[in-house]
């Protein structure tokens, strides 16, 4: 269904059920059915407007540092007064990734042939989100692109700032498990099992500690592809079931459970969703047709549903806030400051003020977990490397002991 309740139908090329809706959405229509395609027919005119071009195909994804830059650049260039035509020509010169040259020459070709700049975005999905899209078909319908594609540029920035924060606080952290876990397995299953014709020579009872140690060792010595084999085995299943609307369902739920993690996912994901819906209103779009947006960009399904609810409470009427509340998964300060908004009319700026409010108590509750894990992580260690080494020096004493009596 478009904007105006009439039926349309087409075709779009996706891998699969959910990029194709989200591309249908990024078109400004409601998918009321979306069947995939058994007979061949029309594959070929699909394959050439999603095919390869010079070399690479349309359509995948490119980092979202990448994506950062192309934003900045487009907005200011547009900005600028270029026309879009020369936009894309410069782009095209100076951008370092193969993959998104490949695009913006598409793009070019499109907006050349009478479309407009939204309808070339939403032709690939995976590299230009809904959110994307939606902004910048309000900007061409308002006559504010330039301004639109501005607003784009900073919550792209924002958004790439909060991510590269998150990995540098975890990075040091995860360094120090990943080289903790290699350094004891090294230990039981090179260093520990050379003791082994030590001890045999030494014809008497072993102490508890280095028989648990022995045992250990030989485990790992003999089972170790297998148990790398399970935990691969665990992680593809998770990744799997995941990917299905119950498992994802139940993933994101559990994420929001877990112990010191659950409330940091909670609040980054909750100021994702406030910035988003802020930065959407700024753009022109309508608030119930920005839920539509907020919930591929939110990053958690639990959350998702929510915003699914909420258009729907919109749709029956309810206030906005309202609806919030009654989902019973958003947190009270973002519905309490959204009724001040929606009472003051001045939603976009309480949205904006609740996500920057998150972003600070993500950043603090970020430092406090590294600075909590840290020495965690190094006494957990320690304390593995120290047993193994008494459980193997623990008989040598013993024996001394025994000559010295």
């Amino acid at each position: 269904m478009d904007s105006g309740g009439r039926q349309v139908a087409g075709q779009v090329v996706a891998d699969d059920e959910r990029t194709a809706v989200a591309q249908i959405k990024g078109m400004g229509l409601f998918p009321v059915e979306v069947r995939a395609r058994r007979d061949g027919q029309g594959a070929g005119s699909a394959a050439q407007s999603e095919g390869a071009f010079g070399g690479f195909k349309l359509g995948g994804g490119i980092s979202s540092s990448d994506l950062t830059v192309f934003c900045r650049q487009l907005a200011n260039l547009v900005a600028g007064g270029l026309p879009l035509m020369r936009t894309f020509s410069a782009l095209t010169e100076h951008t370092e990734s193969p993959r998104l040259r490949a695009v913006m020459q598409r793009m070019q070709q499109d907006v050349q042939s009478g479309k407009a700049l939204w309808e070339a975005l939403s032709i690939h999905p995976r590299i230009f989100p809904p959110l994307f899209v939606s902004m910048v078909k309000a900007g061409e319908a308002s006559g504010q692109l330039s301004d639109v594609l501005q607003w784009l540029a900073d919550y792209q920035e924002k958004d790439q700032a909060r991510r590269m924060q998150i990995r540098s606080a975890l990075a040091y952290p995860t360094l120090l498990i990943t080289v903790g876990v290699i350094s004891v397995f090294l230990l039981v299953t090179l260093v520990v099992p050379r003791f082994v014709v030590i001890f045999e020579e030494f014809d008497q009872a072993l102490p508890l500690p280095t028989i648990i140690m022995l045992g250990v060792s030989d485990f790992l010595t003999r089972w170790w592809w297998a148990i790398i084999g399970a935990v691969l085995g665990v992680v593809v299943g998770v990744k799997e079931f995941g990917r299905t609307p119950s498992g994802r369902m139940y993933v994101d739920g559990w994420k929001l459970r877990m112990p010191l993690f659950g409330k940091l996912v909670l609040k980054s994901a909750v100021s994702r969703f406030a910035r988003t819906t802020a930065t959407l209103l700024r753009g022109g779009v309508p608030l119930f047709d920005s839920m539509v947006v907020v919930r591929e960009v939110v990053g958690n399904e639990v959350l998702a549903r929510g915003a699914d609810q909420v258009r729907e409470g919109m749709r029956e009427g309810e206030s906005f806030a309202g609806r919030l509340k009654e989902t019973g998964v958003f947190p009270p300060l973002l519905t309490h400051m959204v009724g001040v908004g929606e009472e003051t009319g001045d939603l976009q700026g309480t949205l904006i003020t609740v996500a920057n409010s998150y972003d600070v108590e993500v950043d603090a509750s970020l430092k406090s977990l590294v600075s909590l894990l840290e020495p965690l992580i190094i006494i957990t260690v320690g304390s593995t490397i120290a047993f193994i080494i008494m459980a193997m020096l623990l008989p040598v004493f013993q024996l001394n002991l025994t000559s010295g009596g």
